[in-house]
Formats: C-alpha cells, sequence, structure tokens
C-alpha cells in the first residue's frame, strides 16, 4: 500500500458496487458509500461516464436518495441495449459526476459502444482502482473477512497467499495479516484478533496502543511537499524538486494527469529544462488545477507518483 492511498481515507469509500435487475426501477447505493458521501450528493441531473467516454444522465431525486436510491436502472438498460441481471460499479467524483462499469454475473466486463476518443476513457478511467476499497462485515467469532469476488478478480495478483500483508490505520499504525483460501476457494483473510473490537461502530484508533507497531507508511514513491507561495498559485508553472523528478518521473516524459483527493483529473504538461538532467516546471494545467481546487498562496500540498501509475501526479493538501 503506498501512502498516498493509506493517507488519503478521504475517498476510502468512494466506489460502490450494485446488482441491477431488469425488473426493477431503481439501483441502490450502498451503506458506506450512502454514509460517507450521501451528504455530497445533489439533486438533479448527474452524470455516469464509462470507460469510453459514454455520458447516461440520471435525475437524482429527494424522495429516493434519501433512501440511498436513483432511478436508473431503464436509463442504463435503454443505452446499453441489456436485459440481463448486471453489477454496476460507481466511482463518485464529485460535482454531479461518476463513472460506470458494467460487469455481468461473471464479472466479464460489458463491451461499451465507441471508440475511447474523449479524456474520459483515458488510463485511470479504466483501472482497477474502481475496485481497491471494499466494505464487508466483520464477525468476531469467525476472526476472518471473506473478500469480495469482485476484489478478488481485480486486486488478486497484488496479494501473495501465506504471506503477511499490512493494514494501515488512519494513524499509520501498521498490523500485519494474513490471505488463505477457505473450504469453498474464497480469497479470506485472517489475523484480526488484535485488531478490531466487536461493537458495530469505528474504532477509536489509539496512537498509544501496544498493539500495532508504530511504523508509519512506507512511502513506495519519494513525495514532495511544497509550500506554495502567492507566486506559485498565479504563475502558469511550478517548479518541481529534481530529487522528485528523478526518482518519480519519466525523463523527456511531457504528458502526465493531475489529480486530487476526490480522483477528479487534470491534464497537464512537463517542461524539462535542459539546465540539469531532472530540472523540470509543471505548465500547461498547473493553474486550472489550482483554480478548480481552490489552492491558496500558505498551502502545503504534496506531490505522490505511485509504482502501478507513472503517467499520474498526485496532489494531496496537507
Amino acid at each position: 500500500m503506498s501512502s498516498s492511498k493509506a493517507m488519503s481515507f478521504t475517498n476510502f469509500y468512494q466506489n460502490s458496487v450494485t446488482v441491477m435487475e431488469p425488473a426493477e426501477e431503481c439501483l441502490e447505493f450502498e451503506v458506506g458509500f450512502y454514509e460517507q458521501w450521501g451528504k455530497m450528493l445533489l439533486l438533479g441531473t448527474n452524470f455516469f461516464s464509462d470507460p469510453k467516454g459514454n455520458t447516461i444522465n440520471i435525475e437524482f431525486e429527494e424522495g429516493l436518495l434519501g433512501q440511498r436510491q436513483f432511478r436508473g436502472v431503464q436509463s442504463i438498460r435503454s443505452f446499453y441495449n441489456v436485459n440481463d441481471v448486471y453489477y454496476v460499479c460507481t466511482v463518485y467524483c464529485g460535482d454531479q459526476f461518476f463513472r460506470i462499469r458494467l460487469f455481468d454475473l461473471d464479472w466479464k466486463e460489458f463491451d461499451y459502444p465507441g471508440t475511447a476518443k474523449t479524456s474520459l476513457g483515458c488510463y485511470p478511467l479504466s483501472s482497477i482502482r474502481f475496485f481497491q476499497a471494499f466494505r464487508v462485515q466483520f464477525i468476531p467469532a469467525t476472526m476472518l473477512i471473506t473478500v469480495p469476488d469482485y476484489f478478488q478478480i481485480f486486486c488478486r495478483d497484488k496479494l501473495a497467499f501465506h504471506y503477511a500483508i499490512k493494514l494501515y490505520d488512519p494513524l499509520s499504525k501498521m498490523f500485519e495479516i494474513y490471505v488463505d483460501k477457505d473450504e469453498n476457494l474464497r480469497m479470506v483473510l485472517f489475523g484480526f484478533s488484535r485488531i478490531f473490537l466487536a461493537e458495530g461502530v469505528e474504532m477509536d484508533y489509539n496512537r498509544n496502543s501496544g498493539s500495532a507497531a508504530n511504523t508509519q507508511v512506507p512511502v513506495a514513491a519519494p513525495d514532495f511537499e511544497k509550500v506554495l507561495s502567492n507566486y506559485d498559485v498565479k504563475a502558469s508553472s511550478l517548479y518541481l524538486d529534481s530529487k522528485f523528478a528523478k526518482e518519480c518521473l519519466i525523463k523527456g516524459r511531457k504528458s502526465y494527469r493531475l489529480t486530487n483527493d476526490q480522483s477528479q483529473f487534470w491534464d497537464c504538461k512537463i517542461r524539462w529544462t535542459g539546465r540539469s538532467s531532472y530540472e523540470c516546471y509543471l505548465t500547461c494545467g498547473w493553474k486550472k488545477f489550482c483554480k478548480e481546487n481552490g489552492l491558496a498562496a500558505g498551502d502545503r500540498i504534496r506531490f505522490v507518483v505511485e509504482d502501478e501509475e507513472k503517467g499520474v501526479i498526485h496532489i494531496l493538501k496537507n
């Protein structure tokens, strides 16, 4: 787990997976998603874009939204001409915008129409980020968690059986648990006896607790922190630390995408100066990113590039 994901718990429940029944009228957001994001959802027209850039307009109604529901089955069925049961997977990007993916009951993805000519069809949209968080009920009597099918299918290559994996809580305390298979060959996680309590509420994380190591989250790729000056937020370019550029960026690559902690994306360019091996600036796209994210002089921001997404620069406000 990289530090950017571990430290950015604001988008922990940003995805929702539900079953679309042709005979039903409404889709329903998962409880965890709605508890975290329900107050930010807006009534009226919301936009659901698939990996090819097709966009479906779906109305959120006041009477339904309070029940975690929205009237979207008919719109999705009509647009894609489907009559079977499908999994509908969404990621909320804020401001009435969602990304959407459809899978049949064998988790084979729907063949979307179109040619992905728009920026919405670019790689992080169709990446496994859709399935990097999942919600299950932990039952203390079993002391294990059964991993949902979708997480197992799309993320199993990142998990090794019979080896310890690391969990980090919001205070960056590390716990080791293990991955195995149960009698039904389902992927399970076990080793939670030192972590969870029986109460059905979020734990009161205690930095002084002795049940876990006080190890900070390891950084998969070195990050770069900067306190923005008045010039930084008004200028059309931003200087990047050469050490960060050397260890995180691809020398000579000019096109990148910036993302905030809500997984929204902005295209940008990098200008390499040539005066030293890794001296460079964020140019086209930086000023727009500042404006649309409300960055101001004095804000401390952190830049992170993950190994699996070399073309994306995460910019997190501390």
